[in-house]
C-alpha cells in the first residue's frame, strides 16, 4: 500500500481545541513554523465517526486536487492503535496560513457588497457565482489590490467549481471556502480547498458493490452545485443543476472554464482506480462505486464541453 495512516506526532503538536465531536485542532509547538504557510503549523484531525470512509475521501480529494494543479489543503491519513488490536481512523488536514494571515468567511464580504449596492437579495444557504465574483472584485477594489490579484482569484474559483463538478461535490457552501488575506502585504486570495469528503459518493454508505444503470443516473443527477446560477439565487434555491451550471460557466467565464476543464481532464478513470487501490483499508466495493460515478459524471461533462466546442460556443 502506498498511502498508509499514521498517528499525530505529539512531540510536534499539542491539542488546542475540540471543535465538535470528532473534530480536533492541533497547534505546532515550535512557534517558528508560523512564519510560513507551508510549514504545517496547524492541523485538524477529523476522526471517522459519521460514515466509514469519509477519512479516505478527504485524503482522496487532496490527491485529486494536487494532480489537477489546483490549490488544495494538504492531507494525510490518520491511524492510531486502540485496545484489543483495533484502530482509530481519520484524516489529518493541514491549515495553510502564516502568522500574518486572516481567514475571512465569504458571507461577510458578500453581505457588505449587497448592502453597498442597495440590493434586496437575501443570503440563505447559497449565492450565485456572479454575485460572488462581483463581491470579491468590490472587496479588492476597496482595498486597492492590483487587478491581477482579482484575475488570479477568478481562475482559482473557477478551478474549484470544475473540481466540484467533476468529482460530484455538492457541499461547497458559504462555510466551506475562505478568503485569505495577508495583513502584512495586503494580498488577498482564495484559500486552498478543504472539506472535500463528499466527493464521488463517499458520504453514502455502501449498499452492494455495484450500481444499476438507473440508480447511477439518479445519483449523478442528485449531485448538484451548491454555488448557484443567478436565476436560482433569485428564486431562493439552495442548489443548481450541475449540467446547467457547467453550461453557464462556459458562456460567462469561457477562458477560465476551458483552462480548468483541461486541468481536471488529467485525472482519468484509470488514475482514479490506481490511487484508490493504493489506499490502506479501502473496500473493493467502494473503489468500484466511486469509479462508476466518476465515469458517469465525466461522460456527461464531456458531452457538454464537446457541444460547446462544436456549435461555435453556443449551448
Amino acid at each position: 500500500m502506498k498511502y498508509i495512516g499514521k498517528p499525530i506526532d505529539l512531540e510536534k503538536y499539542t491539542l488546542h481545541d475540540q471543535i465538535r465531536k470528532g473534530l480536533y485542532e492541533y497547534i505546532a509547538i515550535n512557534s517558528d513554523l508560523f512564519k510560513d504557510r507551508k510549514k504545517h503549523n496547524k492541523l485538524y484531525l477529523k476522526r471517522t465517526i459519521w460514515t466509514e470512509d469519509t477519512h479516505i475521501s478527504e485524503f482522496l480529494g487532496f490527491l485529486l486536487g494536487r494532480k489537477n494543479g489546483f490549490k488544495v489543503c494538504e492531507s494525510e491519513l490518520y491511524k492510531a492503535p486502540l485496545l484489543n488490536n483495533k484502530f482509530d481512523y481519520g484524516v489529518i488536514s493541514y491549515e495553510e496560513t502564516s502568522e500574518n494571515d486572516t481567514l475571512i468567511l465569504p458571507r461577510s464580504i458578500i453581505k457588505d457588497f449587497l448592502e453597498n449596492q442597495n440590493s434586496d437579495k437575501e443570503i440563505y444557504n447559497g449565492v450565485d457565482i456572479d454575485t460572488i465574483m462581483a463581491s470579491i472584485f468590490f472587496y479588492m477594489n476597496e482595498n486597492r489590490r492590483p487587478y491581477q490579484e482579482f484575475l488570479d482569484f477568478k481562475q482559482d474559483f473557477i478551478n474549484m467549481m470544475l473540481y466540484d463538478l467533476k468529482y460530484m461535490n455538492p457541499d461547497r457552501r458559504l462555510n466551506n471556502w475562505f478568503i485569505r488575506e495577508d495583513k502584512k502585504t495586503g494580498q488577498v486570495d482564495l484559500y486552498p480547498m478543504f472539506d472535500n469528503e463528499m466527493i464521488l459518493g463517499f458520504d453514502y454508505d455502501l449498499q452492494g458493490n455495484r450500481l444499476s444503470e438507473e440508480s447511477l443516473d439518479e445519483e449523478d443527477s442528485k449531485r448538484k452545485s451548491a454555488v448557484l446560477l443567478p436565476k436560482d439565487f433569485m428564486l431562493g434555491k439552495s442548489e443548481s443543476d450541475y449540467k446547467e451550471f457547467m453550461k453557464y460557466l462556459l458562456k460567462k467565464y469561457p477562458v477560465q472554464t476551458q483552462k480548468a476543464f483541461n486541468q481536471v481532464s488529467n485525472v482519468t478513470s484509470q488514475y482514479l482506480e490506481e490511487v484508490l487501490s493504493d489506499i490502506e483499508d479501502i473496500r473493493k466495493g467502494r473503489i468500484e462505486r466511486s469509479v462508476q460515478l466518476f465515469n458517469k459524471r465525466e461522460e456527461e461533462l464531456n458531452k457538454i464541453y464537446e457541444q460547446y466546442k462544436k456549435y461555435e460556443k453556443t449551448i
